[in-house]
């Protein structure tokens, strides 16, 4: 079988974006929360039932997967229900199973995301009541069931297999966002137990087994919450067929515009034939799904594919020892499999004095239950360095080679655990200052007219200066405000402006962090994971596939008002202040104080930083606001959101204005030109200073190291000027020779404080 890259672009069948969440979520957005089937079979034509609220009026059914899909026609009123709406879906014939997700989209937005499957199994839903082995729900293999798990309750089902045939089973519950927690167990007619699964490794706490049947006849599965919790969001996809049970692909990551094989792992794999993968050259792809069969298999079981810029390279067996160790190039990322427990794997490979890599482990993120335990040596066999996994974070190494020479990676199941399911993954990357980007959410509706805002969060390495965020790929009528998170600071809200875009569409963008470090430019993307984790139950590892799949769509206009700022940047510094015109476009019908505040309210600003938020009053259409900064405010760019709130009666609406940049500059700076000087004679030395635009007093001017025997005349900037001249005077017995630390020192006065500064050091010659 032939994978092909047509299957993992989301050219031609997707639109999405690449940011976060919305700051303003309408009431009217629409939402899902069931599908009816949980899959569509590739090949055929399928109905999907979705449930939700605020559905009525659809205009698109977005997927993560390559779909046609339009209103089925056979639905009375299809799509003026705004509880219900039936879209039919047809997936290409040939596309791999997996975990995805959908989403419903109409005049008022986009609904957030709901994971969806492509499954090669037959759907059916499951029929109530069926909480006893006498009133289990028959079933005929092989066959997927959807359905929901009520506290308190348990799911019975029977089925019928000859002898000694083997079946496997599986639940998706927690892998497609569910909070339930699955155990099932396989019985005889008698109700005896057979087998039994819950929190299968590499399943995120989901139930796979595959059992043998000794003897043909009929049998029961029980399915239930193992802590007997449910309710309507416990939704379940039970999987019953003939698929081998893969945890990862083998190795877990192929090389970009490569056409690769790829073998499977798992714990019955039931003769999973590899596969050939026609592996994407587009950068913007780093995961794909692959699916696996038997030989004669009708089913699958399915996984995600790494895919990288670098070479894979595979462990070759024995390795367990030094002497054996597999020769790799550094740079090159580590595939690996356990195959019996007490496994070792060694990789060998030169590096040079100075180098510094990070080996970063894959496994339980792409479905391998392997817990790696890593240790770096050098040739002689000392170690260097060790690392396990942290939390859900698998083993780390950040290492500087001391010398040039060869080195080893050893590479163990932290348990000593083996078998053909613990495979693993090693990236190779040489370390680089940096970060990367987050954002606040999966999903945004911006309004016409008006602005939507997200929080970009940054993690930093070895980074602490500013870093511009900017959009790409954005439709027309849509603007990102150009944002910075100023130095030091771990995050910015950024605004989104909707000027002309039609509500019912959604658009493709992202977000884009850049930085120039050294004599390097660096760019890094938002991923919406940690957001994507919290819409999915908390789940630990969401689908590597969408870890960049977040939605963009306009909505229809704010209710009340929208705001804008002028100027857009402002300077100040310490104990300085500058001020912003805050408008407001009001409807007609509304009137009201609109309530200005810092978005968020407790980190929105930069230390010692402080904004005199006021409302603009009832009827009136703008208000000045004062940004001040104390003496210990950091100097650098950073942004600020303000975010307005209106009520009428019972009903309120919040807009925020464009983001505002703030530039944070020291009050002034002071420049000399050297000078020349002969003894017992004066001359003019002119100082010059570069002014803060939020300072215009006086600088009264000192100097320092002075030659012996030069005085200077007192002297000051004016208020409102830039520079003067002062007039030096050299004694007859002035010190003869070039003084070259002599500095101008100003002093400004705000009030009763004063503003310091001073020139670089100039070169005073006295001759």
């Amino acid at each position: 079988m032939t994978v092909s890259a047509r299957f993992f672009s989301m050219t031609g069948f997707v639109l999405c974006a690449l940011i976060a969440v919305p700051t303003i979520v309408s009431a009217q957005q629409p939402s899902i929360t069931s599908t009816s089937p949980q899959a569509a079979m590739p090949g055929a034509a399928v109905d999907i039932v979705l449930k939700g609220g605020n559905l009525a009026g659809p205009t698109q059914l977005w997927t993560s997967f390559p779909a046609e899909a339009a209103l089925s026609p056979d639905v009375k009123d299809n799509g003026t229900n705004a509880a219900q709406v039936t879209y039919r879906i047809t997936v290409p014939e040939g596309t791999p199973a997996g975990i995805h997700a959908i989403r419903a989209v109409t005049p008022t937005g986009v609904s957030k995301p709901v994971l969806f499957l492509v499954d090669d199994l037959a759907s059916v839903a499951e029929k109530k009541p069926n909480n006893s082995t006498g009133a289990a729900q028959p079933l005929t293999l092989p066959i997927a069931v959807d359905g929901t798990v009520d506290a308190l309750s348990r799911h019975f089902y029977k089925f019928s297999v000859e002898q000694g045939q083997t079946v496997s089973f599986e639940v998706l519950a927690r892998r497609i966002g569910s909070p339930l927690d699955p155990l099932i167990r396989i019985l005889d007619a008698t109700g005896r137990e057979l087998a039994y699964s819950d929190d299968a490794a590499g399943t995120m706490g989901d139930a796979r087994l595959c059992h043998t049947f000794k003897d043909a006849g009929e049998y029961y599965l029980e399915l239930r919450d193992i802590s007997y919790t449910g309710g309507a969001g416990h939704r379940y996809r039970l999987r019953i067929g003939d698929f081998p049970c893969v945890s990862a692909p083998y190795p877990m990551g192929a090389k970009a515009g490569t056409t690769a094989t790829i073998g499977f792992a798992g714990s019955h794999l039931r003769d999973a034939q590899p596969i050939s993968v026609n592996v994407p050259s587009d950068p913007s792809i780093k995961w794909m799904p692959v699916a696996a069969k038997s030989a004669d298999g009708q089913s699958s079981g399915f996984t995600v594919l790494a895919v990288s810029p670098q070479d894979e390279a595979v462990e070759q067996e024995p390795n367990n020892d030094l002497p054996q160790a597999t020769r790799v190039a550094l740079g090159a990322n580590l595939n690996g499999r356990f195959e019996t427990p007490g496994d070792i794997d060694r990789f060998i490979f030169k590096a040079a004095k100075g180098q510094r890599f990070l080996f970063t482990g894959y496994t339980r993120r792409q479905g391998a239950p392997t817990d790696l335990h890593v240790r770096l040596l050098d040739a002689a066999g000392k170690q260097l360095a060790i690392a396990e996994d942290s939390g859900k974070n698998d083993a780390l190494i950040n290492h500087t080679f001391p010398a040039e020479g060869d080195y080893v990676l050893e590479v163990q199941d932290l348990h000593r655990r083996g078998g053909p399911e613990f495979s693993y993954r090693i990236t190779t990357t040489p370390y680089q200052p940096g970060f990367d980007l987050s954002t606040s959410g999966e999903t945004i509706n911006v309004p016409a007219g008006g602005t939507a805002f997200v929080t970009v969060t940054a993690t930093r390495r070895d980074y602490n200066g500013p870093i511009e965020i900017s959009g790409e790929n954005l439709p027309e009528g849509v603007t990102v405000t150009p944002t910075v998170i100023g130095p030091g600071r771990p995050n910015a809200v950024v605004t989104i402006q909707n000027g002309a875009t039609a509500a019912g569409a959604i658009s493709q963008i992202r977000l884009i962090g850049t930085a120039k470090i050294g004599d390097a430019d660096y760019r890094a993307v938002a991923t919406a994971t940690t957001a994507q984790q919290g819409l999915f139950s908390a789940m630990p590892w969401p689908p590597l596939n969408l870890a960049e799949k977040v939605a963009l769509a306009a909505a229809p206009a704010p209710n009340f008002f929208t705001l804008t700022s002028d100027p857009a940047t402002v300077v100040l510094g310490p104990d300085l202040s500058a001020t912003v015109i805050v408008k407001a476009n009001r409807t007609k019908d509304f009137g009201e104080a609109i309530a200005l505040a810092v978005e968020p309210a407790k980190a929105g600003l930069p230390p010692e930083v402080a904004v005199a938020a006021k409302p603009i009053a009832k009827g009136k259409n703008e208000i000045a606001i004062v940004i001040s900064a104390k003496a210990k405010a950091p100097l650098g760019e950073f942004t600020i959101v303000l975010n307005g709130t209106g009520k009428k009666g019972k009903a309120s609406s919040s807009q925020a204005a464009p983001g505002i940049r703030i530039r944070l500059q020291a009050p002034y700076s002071l420049s000399a030109e050297n000078i020349t000087i002969a003894r017992g004679a004066k001359a003019k030395i002119k100082v010059t200073a570069v002014r803060n635009p939020a300072y215009t007093g006086p600088i009264i001017l000192t100097f320092v190291n002075l030659p012996k025997g030069v005085t200077a005349a007192p002297a000051t900037i004016e208020a409102g000027k830039n520079e003067v001249e002062v007039e030096l005077t050299a004694a007859a017995d002035a010190a003869v020779g070039i003084v070259k630390n002599t500095t101008s020192q100003g002093e400004g006065l705000v009030g009763k404080t004063k503003i310091p500064g001073k020139s670089p050091a100039f070169e005073l010659t006295v001759q």
